[in-house]
């Protein structure tokens, strides 16, 4: 018998001479204080990186619902309970500096947030310099990967969005030709329309041609360069940018009979096309496409009717965003990395094991991890009717 065990042997045998056993209450009471104690001290925390107060408050509570809707779905990870620790950047860099050291120094495993690019760079170095794995649910600017291993993101990257149309023109469409359209000297275009580019080219061997047209910042009459497009031939347009300018082009292209397809910044086309030219006279754009990360509407996965119907029981009718489920599926990313690093609390292991996530079932769609901490996911093509719009097409990665 080694000293370990005489000498818990003795204190068990002490107790007992104290307490006699002459009810279950008694019993209870010594089983909860030396065996029960240790389990209750089964907690993984992670850490909630958000703007709780400030200017980005109201965009972050979405985020944050995604999160405590997930959190209370799955309690537990690996049978231990999981907590989540507030830490509040309110929308301040500073600040967020100062939350994300909180985070670090309160030893949670992992970290969820921030909304806005800017305030997560804000942390980033201070998880790097602590190994802390920290996943970001609605930031799209790449930098917040590329500068730092430890940091993830659970939404597609705008260059996705390229990669995304190329499918729906070639798969959906049948086309092997296109044009993109876009505004000179615009970096958010060029990034799209390059991945369309590569995977048009992958996807027709070699056989299709895309024809890149730009027109000048500031330009209101486009004719001439719609002019351009009409001359290639080419029916499928894709045309990343924002829906202010968006509308405008449509508007002057409407009698071409052109496929246009946008990106996630024409989530909102309708709208502006409305309050500018009235609700009357928006029909051009009915049939128009663009890149979408979710939709209430459509299930990609049984991920997604089980969010949504948890959704509607704590919060009623309203359709959840996209980035409630963005959030959602952060947490779902949080427990299978811990799942898989076997609950280690070495900050580099959990973050191999993050990068190892593969087809894990989000409500936003299957997600797989690639070696910069981005994710490959399923997104949806919309299409915009009288009524709205509507998912028209799924776009799978492979």
């Amino acid at each position: 018998m080694n000293k370990a065990y005489k000498r818990c042997f003795a204190l068990i045998l002490v107790l007992a001479l104290a307490f006699p056993l002459s009810g279950c209450t008694t019993y209870k009471n010594f089983h909860a204080a030396f065996f029960e104690k240790d389990k209750e001290q089964e907690v993984i925390t992670i850490g909630v990186f958000e703007p709780q107060t400030g200017s980005d408050a109201a965009e972050a509570a979405e985020e944050i619902r995604g999160i405590e809707l997930a959190h209370e779905l799955y309690p537990e990870v690996m049978g231990k309970r999981v907590d989540l620790l507030y830490a509040d950047n309110q929308s301040d860099v500073d600040m967020a500096r100062t939350a994300a050291q909180q985070l670090v120094d309160s030893g949670v495993r992992l970290v969820l947030g921030s909304y806005k690019s800017t305030l997560s760079l804000a942390g980033s170095d201070i998880f790097d310099a602590a190994d802390l794995p920290a996943i970001g649910i609605s930031i799209k600017n790449p930098i917040v990967t590329q500068t730092n291993e430890f940091y993830f993101r659970v939404c597609f990257v705008d260059a996705f969005q390229g990669i995304s149309a190329a499918h729906y023109v070639h798969d959906y469409l049948r086309q092997n030709d296109a044009v993109c359209f876009k505004q000179a000297g615009d970096d958010y275009a060029d990034t799209m329309i390059e991945q369309f580019r590569q995977r048009m080219d992958r996807l027709t061997a070699g056989t299709g041609t895309v024809t890149v047209l730009e027109y000048p910042e500031g330009t209101e009459d486009f004719s001439v360069y719609l002019k351009r497009v009409g001359a290639t031939g080419f029916k499928a347009v894709f045309f990343p940018c924002a829906s202010s300018v968006g509308y405008k082009v449509l508007y002057q292209a409407s009698p071409m009979g052109l496929r246009w397809i946008g990106c996630a910044k024409w989530e909102d086309l309708q709208e502006t096309a409305k309050s500018e030219l009235g609700e009357e006279n928006v029909a051009f754009l009915n049939g128009v496409t663009f890149v979408k990360g979710f939709d209430a509407a459509s299930s990609v996965t049984p991920m997604t009717d089980t969010f949504k119907n948890a959704y509607k029981e704590k919060y009623g009718d309203d359709d959840p965003s996209e980035n409630c489920a963005l959030g959602f599926d952060a947490y779902l990313m949080a427990l299978e990395g811990i799942r898989l690093s076997e609950d280690t609390d070495d900050g580099v292991i959990l973050t191999s094991k993050l990068k190892s996530i593969r087809n894990l079932e989000g409500a936003t769609g299957y997600i797989s991890i690639n070696s910069q901490g981005d994710p490959t996911k399923d997104v949806v093509i919309e299409v915009i009717t009288s009524k709205g719009s509507a998912v028209v097409y799924t776009v799978t990665p492979n």
